[in-house]
Order: C-alpha cells, then structure tokens, then sequence
C-alpha cells in the first residue's frame, strides 16, 4: 500500500530564482525561493526534517 506524504515541486523562474512548493497534509502548502537549488533543497529538506521526526 502506497501513501503519499508530500508532494515537491521545484520551478526555475525566469529571472534565475529557484522556487519549491512543498505541501504536506500538516503542514499545508508553502513556498521557498532562493538564488540556487542547493539553497532551496536545503530550506525543504529542513522543514521536511522538522514535521516528520
């Protein structure tokens, strides 16, 4: 049985800004933004770490 637990989407704007919208049944849906993708991943994957541990 597959559950889903939250669902990422990660867009280049046209102006070079990484954006992520990350949506959890918790947490609802937020939004990210910065200058790099690694910059991005690390601000989901903190806020990732903080609802499910």
């Amino acid at each position: 049985m597959q559950e889903l637990i939250c669902n990422i989407e990660f867009d280049l704007e046209d102006d070079g800004t990484y954006l992520a919208k990350l949506r959890t049944e918790i947490g609802g849906l937020r939004e990210y933004s910065g200058r790099t993708f690694e910059e991005v991943l690390n601000q989901v994957m903190m806020e990732l770490e903080e609802e499910f541990v």
